[in-house]
């Protein structure tokens, strides 16, 4: 008897999306990787790779402080273990605590970008008019270091050059060593100032004036020429005569107080803080004395020969961020053992261009040029090739953007933020690959920030519009899908795909999906093909039981943490390109989603 063979149909191909990629625009939208997507907006990517709305923001206080951007936020952290929070906006400087309303402690700011550091537990702040500090309780004018200019000096001149002349003040000293014949000393330098003079000999003051205000006789003092003329000639000794002067050059501590940021450095140690950003000595910048920031040597400057944009490091380096080019500065101890910072170009052609775009991603410097985001890989040798171009799969869209010199960055778990126009642009770096070295891209919009700051494990940033600060949410917290109470839009659309055949035309029947639980979601399911753009084809709720979010429109006995499993019939047909769109912008929903399949079959061929 014949035996007849029943071939079984073969089901239709199933295209299965999982795990999910970031966003990419160098290329057309059929041509990228088919987990990526053209127009990703206010979704993200789980280790897993799952598909995840973002949480939104809401108020640390609830009053605004008035128009105007907030200008900077500092947490200032003394040894003691007190914290100070601080908040810069318009000419005012406050403290806030938890959800209090901050309390105003200085008003005499100006209203531009505020730049804070903290050594030796003291809290400076840098508003580009003045160097201030503040101790947590109230605010004191620096008092000005007073530099030894020389040591072992001859009464004649000579001697051992010891410290600078120090920019942000006026007072200088000169320890000579008296030989018990002359009597005339002179300074290292000239032109000094007539109202002050303080001269101690074996450690006792000379008095220049006696009690009731006459001359006292003891010297005379020839303010051009910055001599001493002593009565008697000093006694023979070591450093024995100190003449302490006053030299006012009011230019000078300009020079540091108009700066605009700044940065430690010391090699290995943060031992001195660099400076720079002075609108008048746009390629300048200056450093401070050792763990002093009373102290600025006169000759403590560099001279980039282009505008300084900003600071990173890399390994025991620093790197001096231009707009044509990255410096490097090292730290060297000379043979006499005196410190010094020799510096060196190390890339000539990439600069930045955004001073806050600047982070230091895992030990590389990332910052914002003229035509994308690079990240400085190596400062070994000066080479065009040793930074990198890590923007390009945004860069349509990053480099539309207006203002981008004013665009505000901050590393956050493990990612790289860059905000400008209330649209930030994020470098997942955790999500590498052989096709994404350097992570995957992500946007959200709705993140009208001025400035950012990390304080524990929450992100929290100043607003660009008003006088309000603001807290990102955890997913686990209640209602965590608002943006100060109002709604996210969640869009993630697909590829066009043409299955692997452009020249077939192809039916597309089903799509499934795979939800990930939440208290409260749901997902609006769309398509897009050459031939048209639907309607809304099917929304799927997903909410479990949340005693902390009870909705009785929507209540549910549902506990499961299973996924939710779900289908939607399509019947596209006689398609060539087809796009599959998933949004969410429901009040107080979220949307996770694990992965997509698509089941489509090939018809006939393309005429």
């Amino acid at each position: 008897m014949a035996r007849i063979n029943v071939r079984t149909p073969l089901e239709p191909p199933l295209l299965r999306i999982e795990p999910f990629k970031g966003m990419n625009l160098s290329v057309t939208p059929t041509q990228i990787d088919q987990s990526q997507s053209p127009e990703m907006i206010n979704m993200n990517i789980d280790e897993r790779g799952a598909l995840n709305k973002r949480t939104g923001y809401e108020r640390v206080f609830q009053e605004s402080l008035g128009p105007g951007q907030i200008n900077g936020l500092y947490e200032y952290r003394k040894a003691n273990g007190e914290t100070y929070f601080l908040i810069a906006h318009g000419t005012k400087l406050y403290t806030q605590k938890g959800k209090e309303q901050p309390v105003m402690i200085y008003d005499k700011l100006l209203d531009q970008k505020v730049n804070f550091f903290t050594m030796n537990d003291m809290c400076y702040v840098m508003d580009g008019k003045d160097l201030l500090q503040y101790d947590g309780e109230k605010f004191s004018p620096i008092v000005p270091y007073v530099p030894t200019m020389s040591i072992s000096r001859d009464p004649m001149g000579g001697g051992t050059m010891y410290e600078d002349f120090n920019l942000m003040g006026t007072e200088f000293k000169d320890s000579f060593s008296g030989n018990g014949v002359d009597v005339r000393y002179y300074l290292s330098l000239q032109d000094i100032d007539d109202d002050f003079i303080k001269v101690e000999v074996d450690g006792v003051e000379v008095p220049w004036f006696d009690e009731s205000g006459q001359h006292a006789g003891k010297f005379w003092l020839n303010y051009e020429e910055g001599m001493v003329l002593f009565q008697e000639a000093p006694p023979k000794g070591t450093n024995n005569v100190v003449i302490r002067a006053r030299k006012t050059k009011a230019s000078f501590p300009e020079r540091i107080k108009k700066c605009r940021f700044s940065v430690f450095y010391g090699g290995a140690n943060d031992s001195r803080v660099f400076v720079a950003g002075n609108p008048e000595f746009p390629d300048c910048m200056w450093r401070s004395g050792l763990y002093d920031p009373s102290y600025w040597p006169e000759n403590g400057f560099y001279k980039s020969k282009e505008k300084i944009m900003g600071f990173s490091k890399q390994y025991d380096s620093l790197v001096v961020e231009r707009t044509g080019g990255k410096h490097q500065v090292t730290y060297e101890i000379d043979y006499e053992g005196n410190p010094s910072f020799p510096s060196k170009p190390i890339n000539d052609s990439v600069g930045t261009i955004a001073t806050e775009s600047i982070q230091i991603i895992e030990n590389n410097p990332v910052s914002l040029s003229r035509d994308g985001v690079y990240m400085l890989t190596s400062t070994n040798v000066r080479d065009e090739r040793n930074v990198s171009h890590i923007s390009a799969n945004v860069d349509p869209w990053l480099m539309r953007e207006q203002n981008l010199d004013k665009a505000v960055s901050i590393d956050f778990d493990k990612k790289y933020w860059l905000v400008v126009n209330g649209n930030a642009y994020i470098l997942d770096y955790a999500q590498r690959s052989e096709s994404s070295p350097f992570g995957e891209w992500i946007i959200y919009n709705n993140i009208h920030a001025s400035c950012f700051i990390q304080i524990g494990e929450e992100l929290i940033f100043g607003s660009s519009k008003e006088g309000l600060i603001y807290r990102f949410k955890k997913d686990n917290e209640i209602n965590p899908y608002n943006d100060d109470g109002e709604p996210i839009n969640a869009v993630w659309k697909s590829k066009y795909f043409t299955f692997g055949m452009d020249e077939r035309r192809k039916m597309v029947s089903k799509v499934f999906y795979s939800l990930k639980p939440t208290s409260r979601g749901s997902v609006n399911i769309y398509y897009k093909s050459n031939k048209k753009s639907s309607e809304l084809l099917k929304t799927t709720y997903v909410d479990t039981l949340d005693f902390r979010n009870i909705d009785f429109n929507r209540f549910t006995f549902l506990f499961s943490t299973f996924p939710l499993e779900s289908m939607v019939k399509i019947k596209a047909k006689k398609i060539t390109h087809f796009q599959l769109i998933l949004e969410n912008n429901n009040l107080d929903e979220g949307l996770g989603l694990l992965s997509l399949g698509i089941k489509y079959k090939f018809q006939s061929e393309v005429k």
